[in-house]
This record gives C-alpha cells, structure tokens and sequence, in this order.
C-alpha cells in the first residue's frame, strides 16, 4: 500500500469518531500516504493529526455539488493513483465519488446506499461502537482489528496551542480557577435538552466554584444566550466566537464539558476531557456514546426511544418528555461525580 483514502463526509461526530481508522491504518502501512476527504468545515481540526498526510475537502453544498461537482472532484483524486479507499461513510454519493475516481479496491459496509459500486463488501455490526464499526473495514486485508485503539485522538493544532494564552485572556478564561463548559447545540432539535436545564446545572456548578463557560457555534448563538438569561451567575459566553482549533483548546483545557449528543461531545472525549451527555430521541446503543474520557450519559428510558438514527426538528409524537422529564439535579449529580473523580 503506498496511497490511501478514507472518505468520511458526514457530520462532525463522524468525523471524530473515524480517527481510529486512519490512526490503525497508519499503523498497517506506516510508509503509505494516509490522505482523509471530510467536508471543509471539519478540515481544520484535523490539520495536526500526525496520521494523516493530507487533509482533502468534499465541498458537496457548494463547490462540488451536483454531478459536475461530482465528476470534477473525481478526477482530481484520479490524479492523485490512490492504490485503495476506504468508506465508512454509506452514502451512495461517496461511493460514486470513489467509483468514478477509479481507484481499484474501494471498501465499504454491505448495507451502505452505494455498496454496489464497492469492491470490497463487509457487514456493519450495528451492536457495536461506531469507532470499532469503521476499524472492522480494515479487515478487508486480513488484519485483526481487535489489536488497534478503538478510542479516537485528537491532536491540537499548532497555531491553537502557541495562542493559548494569548487567546485565553481574550475570551478571559481564567488561570486560577477550574472552567467548566456546556454546548447546548444540535443540527437536530430533539438532541437539544432545553435551555433550563443547563442553566440550572451551569448555576449549581458555579455555586461549586467553577467558572461556567458557554459553547457553540454561531447558528447556536441564540440558544446560548437562553441558557446564559436563566443562570445565577454571568457566565463566559463564547458561542459563535470560536473556529474549530480554538474550540478544541477550550475543550481540553476545561474540567468538564455538559451536551447533548453532539460532535462537541466526542470532540471532548478524543481531547481527554470529562463528558456528561444528555440523550433524548437517541440513545448510546445506536453506536454513538461518549467514548475516549470518562463519562456520564444521563437519559430517561421510554418506549418511543430511540425516535431515530438521528433525530427531528420536532418530536415525532409532540411531547418530547425524553429530554423535559430529564432533571437537572441528576445532570448536577452526574457532574459532580465525574468532578470529585477528576481531582488530585
């Protein structure tokens, strides 16, 4: 093997927790070219992975949409005479985007939307973690993927690590106290517990001591700013403030992170930082728990659960009683057993 690609064009969670795959793949062919396709947006996070030797981008809302896109983005990595890629992603248009690259062995799940446009076909076992899912692809060779680290790594980029300080004054972050953070976000709103309820933890976290911090992106500028006009005490609110980079700083830096069921939430994992998660409409038996750090999944058990594979922007049957009869006292008490376990 002298040149590999791994295609991984879903969500941020997916991205993350494809590390292991890349990372066990350069652990098979140490001297290959290890290159992964992500969506541009995720591309900076992954700048510093010592794996990888080249990040390259699938702009498919924009640049690479449609067919012309499609085949445009084709030939360049035709150019490029990868010897294998390698799809954990089972959306057809991957697979096509590899087919109509010709790269010779193309491997993927056999229960993927494009499996036909495979060479290599293997099951999804859908009982086990997603990390151990996308390493089961590398038994295509023959290699025991029991032997590889299921547990993704994030590396910090370098830019964000020579900043640190420089960027923890400007979003005055403090250097004597413990922070604690919470991303109230999701592209899905039946992830989202409500805004109340983080607040209420945030608020008992900070009466512990603990400076609270506020997370998210800028299309979760808003919900950030509820949970921030329901707490006791002002919190750091850096919603909509941080590129990818600088967020994994401040996640691996902070005491704790509080989520729902988000990329932020196995971005904190793979950076080594305490996750309490709270699951509504999905549950950690689909594949996608915390993983990498210790944590805590607080949820309620119902019959309707899980709704989905992903999540709605409402709840399927109107009550969203997964996330409203979920206390903020056992999300207090979950993060203050990780705290406690946490200490010196």
């Amino acid at each position: 093997m002298n040149r590999l690609l791994i295609v991984q064009t879903a969500f941020l969670g997916d991205v993350v927790l494809s590390q292991p795959l890349w990372a066990a793949a350069k652990r098979c062919w140490p001297n290959a070219d290890i290159d992964v396709l992500v969506q541009p947006q995720w591309a900076p996070l992954l700048a510093a992975d010592p794996a990888l030797h080249e990040v390259l981008v699938f702009d498919k809302r924009r640049l690479d949409r449609g067919l012309t896109g499609l085949w445009r983005l084709a030939s360049r990595l035709r150019r490029r005479r990868y010897d294998a890629a390698i799809c954990p992603h089972p959306s057809f248009r991957s697979a096509l985007l590899l087919a109509l690259a010709q790269i010779p062995v193309r491997v993927g799940f056999r229960d993927s939307a494009g499996r036909w446009l495979h060479t290599h076909r293997l099951p999804r076992d859908t009982g086990r973690p997603e990390p151990d899912r996308a390493l089961s692809l590398l038994a295509a060779w023959g290699k025991n993927v029991a032997t590889f680290v299921a547990a993704p790594r994030l590396a910090l980029h370098p830019q964000a690590i020579a900043q640190a300080d420089e960027w923890r004054e400007e979003w005055g972050l403090p250097v004597d106290r413990p922070y604690v953070c919470v991303h109230p976000g999701s592209v899905w709103a039946t992830k989202r517990w409500l805004p109340e309820g983080f607040a209420a933890v945030l608020s008992d976290l900070a009466d512990d001591g603990y400076v609270p911090v506020i997370l998210g992106g800028a299309d979760d500028i808003i919900l950030a700013n509820l949970v921030q006009d329901r707490l006791r005490t002002l919190p750091i609110n850096l919603a909509g403030r941080l590129s990818l980079p600088e967020l994994s700083l401040v996640l691996a830096r902070a005491a704790l992170l509080i989520t729902n069921d988000s990329g932020p939430m196995h971005m904190a994992g793979a950076l080594g930082t305490s996750v309490v998660a709270v699951f509504g409409s999905t549950t950690p038996a689909l594949g996608y728990a915390p993983v990498g750090s210790p944590n805590r999944v607080v949820e309620i058990e119902m019959p309707c659960r899980p709704c989905g594979p992903h999540g709605f922007q409402k709840c399927p049957l109107g009550h969203f009683h997964c996330m409203k009869q979920i206390a903020p006292a056992d999300v207090t008490a979950a993060c203050r057993e990780l705290l406690t376990a946490s200490r010196p």
